[in-house]
């Protein structure tokens, strides 16, 4: 995941019905499955040839995320109660918790603010998104066998759903908000990357979703505010209404099936299943590009 998204840049008052229900889905389904909403909005952008500044894009980029946030904020509405609550109801645990994400956090932060344009201007290419999906395939695989656990390979293969999970730590969140940071890039997908770390680090499957998934929503946040402000200056387009609640709304919808079925797939299975999805289209980016 990647904020402010730069991707299928056509003109905003030619935008029609059809094509906000296609970026609106696109984005809610893969904002959380680790396959990278941005690189697959560029690719979509390159391969049917539409282009106009990037920049006009992001008013819209900050609606489609508006409607991925409010469905991650919704899924996990008692653990956002229960954070927010902690320092008045001296809930050690949650507090705690809190801190941990405003250090997972950090990296994203800076990174967006010192990099945006470069990733914008530079990272875009289709040799650039097929590399980078090929590394977050790579990734999945190394986040699921990396020798953090102590049970054996052939173990951990026969026995998927086993594990000796680790507790957070200063440590492994900053580990985890550097993965977070790298996912800026077309390709990288933030989720992936970040659960993947988590595995890295010791945490089984589904503590490392949730937490993944709680740390998207003040990065998301954060680039909807500031684009938000752009968009009071006068420096951000939007569409029409009907054009702004289609999109919102499929955002919505898609993002909240695609948390819900990736809470159910990691409780049994690794995140190893979509590397060969994206080695393939990897391959197929990266002949493209050389075509």
């Amino acid at each position: 995941m990647h904020f402010p998204l730069y991707t299928l840049h056509f003109t905003l008052r030619l935008m029609t019905l059809l094509q906000a229900l296609f970026l609106g889905t696109l984005q809610g389904i893969t904002e959380f499955l680790p396959v990278s909403s941005s690189g697959h909005l560029v690719l979509a952008e390159l391969l049917f040839n539409i282009s106009i500044d990037p920049k006009d894009m992001q008013g819209l980029n900050t609606l489609l995320h508006a409607g991925t946030l409010l469905a991650l904020l919704i899924v996990y509405a008692e653990s956002w109660i229960n954070l927010m609550m902690a320092p008045f109801r001296k809930d050690e645990k949650h507090s705690a918790m809190l801190v941990l994400l405003v250090i997972a956090t950090i990296p994203g932060a800076l990174a967006g603010f010192f990099m945006e344009d470069i990733i914008a201007l530079h990272l875009q290419s289709l040799l650039s998104l097929g590399l980078a999906f090929g590394v977050t395939g790579l990734i999945l695989l190394l986040g699921e066998f990396t020798p953090h656990k102590k049970q054996s390979l052939r173990h951990r293969l026969l026995h998927p759903t086993q594990s000796e999970p680790r507790t957070l730590t200063t440590r492994s969140v900053f580990f985890v908000g550097f993965a977070q940071a790298l996912a800026l890039v077309p390709g990288l997908s933030r989720s992936g990357l970040t659960i993947s770390a988590g595995r890295m680090m010791g945490l089984d499957r589904k503590d490392a979703l949730d937490f993944s998934f709680l740390m998207a929503v003040p990065i998301i946040a954060g680039a909807s505010v500031l684009a938000v402000l752009d968009i009071f200056t006068g420096q951000l387009l939007l569409p029409s209404l009907q054009i702004i609640s289609v999109a919102v709304a499929t955002s919505f919808v898609s993002s909240c099936i695609a948390i819900i079925f990736l809470r159910k797939f990691v409780i049994g299975r690794s995140l190893a299943w979509f590397a060969p999805y994206l080695f393939v289209i990897s391959a197929v980016t990266i002949f493209l590009a050389i075509e």
